[in-house]
């Protein structure tokens, strides 16, 4: 069990995106940010996704629990890496998604808002518990992902070493860096230095 929470990213403008990327490389190797099932509690939390007793599991299945997250997660980044080379999605990861979302049963109802000329579409809870719920929670964003965003727009970070994936929102979609901050500012210094390089070697 992990003893403190992993330093979540959610630069990835998709929860979606934001899942496949709590496996990155923030110092050239590969780190895992869901290492236990409170991490994955946490994370959820985090990303506004969900939280609560309804997403707990026993001490006896968190590692089934975890493991089950972390491959529908592996699956997920083959499908999206597969994604930005142009190709289709597999038929067993559809299947996958549509295992974990056929679970959960809500009702749906209209009801007014602030004035009787304002509705909203209002669902119930779902009746989900623990790894069950969280699949379907996460299932329903990467379904959210493939049915509603412009898949052209995915980019994955054109950083030395840096794997994170983000969907491009910006006005002219020329992003190219999972942070300015962060990849796109190391670029500039390693750019910079290049060319000082050039200069003395000139």
């Amino acid at each position: 069990m992990s003893t403190s929470s992993p330093e979540f990213v959610f630069l990835g403008e998709h929860p979606a995106l934001d899942f496949a990327n709590t496996l990155y490389a923030p110092h050239g190797e590969l780190a895992d940010q869901l290492r236990s099932w409170a991490d994955i509690i946490e994370w959820l939390h985090q990303a506004k996704l969900g939280d609560g007793a309804a997403l707990e599991v026993s001490k006896s299945g968190a590692k089934a629990a975890l493991e089950a997250v972390v491959a529908l997660r592996v699956a997920w980044v083959k499908q999206v890496m597969g994604m930005l080379a142009g190709k289709p999605i597999s038929r067993d990861f559809l299947r996958m998604v549509n295992a974990a979302l056929e679970k959960d049963r809500f009702s749906e109802a209209v009801a007014t808002g602030n004035s009787e000329a304002h509705f909203a579409l209002v669902r119930s809870a779902s009746e989900l518990r623990g790894v069950d719920a969280v699949l379907a929670i996460l299932s329903r964003q990467i379904a959210d992902f493939l049915t509603g965003c412009n898949h052209e727009y995915l980019r994955q970070c054109a950083g030395h070493g840096c794997v994170l994936f983000f969907y491009d929102t910006t006005k002219n979609h020329r992003r190219q860096w999972c942070s300015a901050a962060a990849c796109g500012n190391r670029h500039k210094v390693a750019a910079f230095r290049e060319r000082q390089a050039r200069r003395k070697d000139g």
